[in-house]
């Protein structure tokens, strides 16, 4: 999968189609997983949080995933501050998968200020933030004591700090001589891993693709390329995918979807295009869910059925 930096602004663009829209209900049916839903002018949406290392996304979705009893305390706190609210912008700072998510709301005294929803997908640092108007943490998902993190510690009261930005090219600004100076520069040996080490926002997944359209090979080497020629369908492939991004994926021969990505998936042969990018990311994981379900329970009933298998063994024994 490639839920990358631009992966995530082509599903922000998406997002803001519905905007302005109200929050309506606020749902946390996991631990890593909150769900807003919001009606505006197109009708109901529903938009969901995941902040979880293992597969961190957000996106628009259908699903309904079933709800404790008792909702957590981080889902409470944003029902408190975000119930009504009307969500009016979004802002990704460039090259993370990092969303800002602005909110017109009103406050204890009844005046109109603005929160922010913040969401961070990178990795193990994961988390959801709401900011108050000052720019400080009301709550997170995660809490960061001073003595884990001191850098950026998450915890209320302290005002919330950036991410340090990604020192790295941005690919929307290169142009085809750029490329050909990055091919002559020192690097790595493949041209995917140059590409991955060179540009910031782009997964394993999609640099592998750029080389296989500039190069033919998803393991080409710099040293044998023609840097000139090489540097041109560079230019072209990330200025056609980058300003046009699509909902592409890969699937088995029973349609299970096993990579996605803003561009066209040639390096694993015949590829598809979702009708949007909340669907694509709604059938992935739908499908991935279950099976992590599945394999939950059949440990379960093997480890059982193992059990019983070694004391019938033991009593013929």
């Amino acid at each position: 999968m490639a839920f990358d930096a631009f992966f995530m602004g082509a599903v922000l663009q998406e997002i803001r189609q519905t905007l302005p829209c109200r929050v309506e209900k606020i749902h946390q049916p996991a631990r890593d997983t909150v769900i807003l839903q919001m009606r505006g002018e197109s009708g109901r949406q529903k938009l969901l949080f995941s902040p979880n290392p293992a597969a961190p996304r957000l996106h628009l979705t259908t699903a309904n995933p079933e709800n404790p009893e008792q909702p957590p305390m981080f889902c409470m706190l944003l029902r408190k501050h975000l119930s009504g609210a009307k969500l009016v912008e979004i802002s990704q700072m460039p090259m993370e998968r990092m969303a800002s998510f602005t909110f017109d709301c009103i406050d204890e005294m009844g005046d109109p200020v603005q929160k922010r929803l913040v969401a961070e997908l990178m990795g193990r640092t994961c988390n959801l933030y709401l900011i108050d108007p000052d720019g400080r943490i009301i709550d997170c998902l995660r809490r960061i004591g001073l003595d884990e993190s001191a850098k950026r510690a998450a915890l209320p009261g302290l005002h919330y700090q950036l991410p340090e930005p990604m020192a790295k090219q941005d690919p929307t600004a290169l142009l085809a001589e750029d490329y050909v100076n990055l091919l002559k520069k020192p690097g790595a040996d493949l041209l995917a891993d140059r590409l991955m080490d060179s540009l910031g926002g782009l997964s394993p997944l999609v640099c592998r693709e750029a080389a296989l359209f500039a190069a033919g090979d998803t393991d080409a080497r710099v040293e044998n390329l023609p840097l000139e020629e090489t540097g041109e369908k560079l230019y072209l492939f990330f200025r056609e995918h980058l300003s046009h991004p699509a909902p592409y994926y890969y699937a088995t021969a029973d349609g299970t979807p096993k990579q996605f990505a803003f561009c066209p998936i040639r390096q694993y042969g015949d590829y598809r295009e979702a009708e949007s990018f909340g669907a694509l990311l709604d059938m992935y994981y739908t499908v991935r869910d279950g099976q992590a379900a599945m394999r939950q329970k059949s440990q379960a009933v093997r480890k059982t059925v193992q059990n019983l298998c070694t004391r019938l063994t033991r009593k013929l024994a």
